[in-house]
């Protein structure tokens, strides 16, 4: 019984023994980051994680009813700060017209979104208030085309006369250090349309900057100026919303042009190109005529154009 009693105490002891000297040697597991690839995680961003940072930022701008309340929301806001006072007159701002859950996303290039440039739109069709959908009733006569409508009916019947204006609204984001930004002045722009007031209500003198869609066209019937070349300009979001406008081939701004030129070249086709110009009411109150003053950048200022020292100008 003693050796049986030696035997289980030495071999207790080698096995506390190797029990010790095994926990030396097992590390603890290791815990691993769960952070994802940096890398998969701008490429999700930029294909639809922005979307979610674009409507709380739209909501917010929205739902602001100051110009100063609007300023942290937009792109470059401290320095435009002024000209978005003057633009709301600082009155009360109701932008309830164009919710956020109202516009939809649409897809720029991969190449721009690696550049940080978003882009969303708000589109409402023309609609017709039916409570005021009362037209006069023309005649048979009229109906039948044996007699024309007189002045008063084909005014007052004009379906145009019971239709709202359709509403279309670029919003261009651009990624900052400090998050997404909203495009201020092509948002008001195409929202309110400043660019078809600025073309409808001629005023001597005037000028405006716009982003715009460029295209050489044909000049107007019996409007043609030798040694000159007509482009039309239209407005990004209401495409019906166009200019026309004669350059003078060898001018600094007729040089910068020539890029989108294809009447009379090797071009079989019209070229169309995005651009950021100044625009100017010239000639005399009852012969005003329009003109670009300067021609500022390719692309739209503040997103993908930088405007440089050396601005082209008529000047």
């Amino acid at each position: 019984m003693l050796v049986v009693l030696a035997l289980i105490l030495a071999g207790g002891g080698v096995v506390y023994f190797a029990s010790q000297e095994l926990g030396k040697n097992i590390l603890p597991p290791e815990v691993k980051a769960t952070a994802g690839d940096p890398a998969i995680n701008e490429a999700n961003y930029i294909r639809i994680g922005w979307q979610k940072d674009a409507y709380k930022l739209l909501k917010d701008y929205m739902a602001a009813t100051t110009s100063a309340e609007k300023v942290p929301f937009v792109l470059n806001g401290e320095e435009l700060a002024p000209k978005i006072e003057d633009f709301y007159g600082g009155g009360v701002i109701n932008d309830s017209d164009t919710p956020a859950d109202g516009f939809s996303v649409y897809e720029l290039t991969e190449e721009d979104r690696k550049r940080g440039l978003f882009m969303m739109i708000y589109d409402l069709p023309p609609q017709f208030d039916m409570k005021e959908f009362f037209r006069p009733l023309a005649s048979l006569e009229v109906q039948y085309g044996v007699d024309e409508a007189d002045l008063l009916l084909s005014t007052l019947a004009r379906v145009g006369n019971f239709a709202m204006e359709p509403l279309r609204v670029h919003a261009f984001f651009k990624r900052t250090s400090a998050g997404l930004k909203l495009d201020w002045e092509i948002f008001a722009q195409t929202k309110y349309r400043t660019f078809q007031n600025f073309v409808e209500l001629p005023e001597v003198g005037q000028t405006g900057v716009f982003r715009v869609f460029i295209v050489e066209d044909v000049p107007e019937k019996g409007r043609a100026v030798a040694g000159t070349r007509t482009y039309r300009i239209v407005d990004p979001a209401n495409t019906t919303d166009t200019a026309r406008v004669n350059v003078k081939i060898d001018s600094e701004i007729g040089r910068v042009l020539s890029l989108i030129n294809w009447r009379d070249t090797k071009e079989n086709h019209p070229i169309t190109k995005t651009a950021t110009i100044e625009l100017k009411w010239t000639g005399e109150s009852d012969a005003p005529e329009l003109s670009i003053n300067k021609f500022v950048c390719w692309e739209f200022l503040g997103l993908g154009g930088q405007e440089t020292p050396a601005t082209v100008s008529t000047k």
